[in-house]
């Protein structure tokens, strides 16, 4: 198995109510292998997809624990080796792992972290490990790996991804193979959109030219997923030429020539509470903008990234050039960290807009030498170890420094009544505000921002979102 462990955000909790049809996938069931229940789940995901494929829609599949990989199905229950096999997206239907299914006291029981359920590019389990995700692509164990492990083809938001760790893909061929190993998300925007949603996943391990993780041309949504330890010459994560949304992912360990995290080129995207870290890359250690590319960069963390030049951002002035947009965000060195590559004499292409509320101060990450990216808090840490709230003898700067426009959503009170920047920014263990006193632990009927004080600041706070709705 590959060396990079997977990191994922936990899911917990029971199932709930499906909405429309529910298939079942199990690997060690034993039952009628006809997806109707964790008894006599699908053995196979290919089978499970088949059969969503041809119901009527909505449809969800529950998959649970273990380990699927793309040319295996009841009719080739070895495997083909077909390096083109792939999971493909359809839309109206919802892949859900982390799940404990057959054989556990609650099948139903959902933790994508306790229950990990991986879908594998390894055709053959014959991959060593290495040592540095540069060498993915080029060694000779995966050259026998699916090129792109799950597609996404022609869908739209209703095509979903949920809880899954994908591991494993070498896009090392020719054109089109070369171009997202883990997934490879394009369409055209007036035929087919290629736009899924992808939720609480894991890229980990994977290799391209293009998009070592994901090579994308649609509008994917892509929410509280991480990416780990993938490689490209273009993208170690993600090579985006379409029009991405991005909410609370984690970018560490990816390694490329160009974008060590991210790759953007031809089409605006937008990152919202992500956080880039121990990306390393020739050009942009956390992001390479290529011309005529717009990202939109808000409440975000880049620190500790590396790179020849541009080691948190790198900008290229060719063609119509690039353009950045990035507010109330902590990058290292500040706009030094951000470079504008001369490109056949054209360096003046590159358009920064250094927006309001940018910092650069150390973020105080839990443990950035264990990928804990959580911020640190005299008011209390979300410590995913023992499952508890901890309290720390310091507080990041990048607590309650976010764009005080964007919605604290679940942070836990205290919250200071402004999101935090980074990836837990916005969610339930986003860390908690500290204003310099004892924590308040009383809620007061309009105290806003948790200071255990009824003032004009929490005035303010109520008449920036004033008649907003309650959708975190």
């Amino acid at each position: 198995m590959i060396t990079f462990a997977a990191i994922v955000l936990v899911s917990a909790g029971s199932a709930g109510i499906a909405v429309g049809k529910v298939i079942y996938v199990d690997g060690r069931a034993s039952g009628a292998d006809n997806g109707t229940s964790w008894a006599d789940a699908y053995m196979f995901l290919q089978d499970g997809l088949a059969d969503a494929n041809e119901s009527a829609k909505p449809v969800e599949v529950w998959v649970g624990q273990g380990i699927y990989q793309p040319d295996r199905s009841a009719a080739e229950p070895n495997g083909t080796g077909d390096r083109k096999a792939t999971f493909q997206l359809i839309n109206g239907v919802t892949l859900k792992g982390g799940y404990a299914g057959f054989g556990e006291p609650d099948p139903n029981a959902r933790d994508i972290e306790a229950y990990e359920t991986i879908l594998s590019g390894e055709l053959d389990g014959n991959d060593v490990g290495v040592n540095d995700p540069r060498d993915l692509l080029s060694e000779p164990t995966r050259a026998d790996n699916s090129y792109h492990v799950v597609m996404g083809i022609g869908t739209d938001e209703t095509a979903v991804l949920n809880g899954f760790t994908v591991t494993a893909g070498n896009a090392g061929g020719s054109y089109p193979n070369n171009y997202g190993g883990g997934m490879r998300n394009y369409g055209n925007p007036t035929l087919t959109s290629g736009s899924p949603t992808l939720t609480d996943c894991t890229f980990s391990g994977n290799s391209a030219a293009r998009g070592g993780a994901m090579a994308n041309s649609g509008s994917p949504t892509l929410t509280k997923c991480t990416f780990n330890g993938n490689s490209a010459g273009k993208g170690g994560a993600i090579y985006n030429s379409g029009s991405a949304t991005l909410t609370n992912c984690t970018f560490n360990g990816n390694s490329a020539g160009r974008g060590g995290g991210m790759y953007n080129g031809w089409g605006p995207s937008t990152l919202a509470n992500c956080t880039f870290s121990a990306n390393t890359a020739t050009y942009g250690g956390a992001i390479f903008c290529a011309e005529h590319s717009h990202p939109f960069v808000v409440n975000c963390i880049l620190w500790g990234n590396n790179a020849s030049d541009g080691p948190e951002i790198a900008m290229v002035g060719i063609d119509w050039g690039s353009w950045l947009s990035i507010s109330y965000s902590d990058v290292q060195g500040g706009q030094a960290g951000v470079v504008c590559v001369p490109y056949d004499g054209y360096p003046d292409l590159c358009r920064l807009e250094w927006g309001p509320g940018n910092i650069d101060a150390d973020p105080c990450f839990a443990d950035s030498a264990s990928s804990d990216y959580h911020l640190k808090s005299e008011g209390g840490r979300w410590d995913a170890v023992s499952g508890t709230w901890v309290q720390d003898n310091g507080t990041s700067p990048c607590i309650d420094a976010g764009d005080p426009s964007s919605r604290i959503g679940l942070e836990s009170f205290p919250n200071g009544g402004v999101v935090n920047m980074g990836a837990y920014g916005g969610t339930a263990e986003g860390s908690k505000s500290y204003f310099g006193l004892a924590v308040c632990e009383t809620v007061i009927a309009g105290d806003i921002n948790g200071d255990c004080k009824v003032n004009f600041t929490d005035f303010a706070f109520m008449a920036r979102h004033w008649l907003e709705d309650n959708n975190p």
